[in-house]
């Protein structure tokens, strides 16, 4: 199924994107390979510049409200989809996850890809307006309570909601842009 994809190369736009798990396996459902994803988000922001300002991660897809400086936002899905699928396929091929790792074998595997992580689209919308912006950030913030996973945002780790919120050093598991518009050079 092809996710719709309403985005532009604007400079300085908002984009809300959606990425599911290969066939929507709850593959985020124990903390490893939340952190993984984090850690990998983490990388890949300080390459490819972005303004993180807004993620949930579910057990079978994630949320991301991204500003990127230039890069299109195909690329930094890419680079990050490509990077975390790895790391956790190495994960579960070296903890010896097996039953995972034939749920995540892909049936016209290649030499290069035997396992498939995520889906292969992902759904990015721009966020036009402020408005629209607090809409979809409350939207992810409240993922988790929709799905039965907790009954508060701040029991959720996996989501934005805690960094914006006081917290200390080391609490939140990435810490989002407060300044979300990039200014010009």
């Amino acid at each position: 199924m092809k996710m719709n994809q309403f985005k532009s190369n604007e400079f300085n736009n908002f984009h809300y994107v959606t990425t599911v798990t290969y066939k929507r396996l709850p593959i985020f459902r124990t903390e490893k390979p939340c952190q993984i994803f984090v850690d990998v988000l983490q990388e890949i922001r300080e390459i490819h510049s972005f303004k993180l300002i807004g993620y949930v991660i579910m057990p079978d897809h994630v949320h991301l409200i991204l500003n990127p400086l230039e890069e299109k936002i195909s690329v930094i899905l890419r680079k990050i989809k490509g990077k975390a699928g790895r790391l956790i396929v190495d994960w579960l091929t070296e903890n010896g996850f097996q039953t995972s790792l034939e749920k995540l074998l892909i049936s016209a595997k290649t030499d290069r890809q035997k396992y498939a992580v995520w889906g292969k689209d992902f759904s990015a919308i721009d966020l036009w307006s402020p408005k629209f912006l607090h809409q979809k950030l409350n939207y992810i913030h409240l993922n988790p309570i929709r799905a039965k996973l907790c009954d508060h945002p701040a029991k959720w780790k996996w989501s934005s909601y805690q960094a914006y919120l006081p917290y200390k050093a080391g609490e939140v598991p990435i810490e989002i842009d407060w300044q979300a518009y990039w200014k010009e050079k």
